[in-house]
């Protein structure tokens, strides 16, 4: 499912609110199983692009899912090694059909990008989450280095 699919799915049930307005119970319930079939559809197209997305370095470790209005899909990744940018333009550019894929790889690559500019000294750069939903969000995670104590 690509990006401008959901988009279009979004606009399709934006659309239909005015006639859904009266009964808002009816309205919800039908949202939720339209987003149903679509997330289960994206949750089973991200898990398949796992392998390709460790080329660019990092790890898809935990995967949650938001069954609520507006849905959304909560990725977890640890960077494992530094990629060279060539390496993730060539998978970019040998998969362009997956929208999907180009999202997150940005995603990864911007988040990436971020945390090597900070100069945080005292802590460590553990991983990242993204959530692909509405808005779609990057959170960088860090963990305090502890300092030893005396022998």
């Amino acid at each position: 499912m690509s990006v401008q699919e959901i988009k279009t799915s979004l606009t399709d049930a934006v659309g239909s609110l005015g006639s859904k307005i009266k009964d808002p119970l009816s309205f919800l319930k039908e949202m939720r199983e339209a987003s149903s079939d679509k997330i289960k559809t994206l949750v089973n197209d991200i898990l398949g692009l796992a392998p390709l997305i460790e080329v660019t370095g990092f790890c898809m470790k935990d995967l949650s899912v938001d069954v609520g209005i507006p849905p959304g899909i909560k990725l977890s990744f640890t960077k494992e090694r530094d990629v060279d940018p060539a390496t993730i333009e060539k998978l970019l550019k040998e998969n362009e059909d997956k929208t999907i894929l180009t999202l997150i790889v940005k995603g990864l690559q911007k988040a990436d990008a971020m945390q090597k500019e900070m100069n945080l000294s005292y802590y460590n750069f553990r991983g990242l989450s993204m959530k692909i939903g509405l808005p779609p969000d990057i959170s960088l995670k860090f963990s305090r280095i502890e300092k030893a104590g005396p022998s």
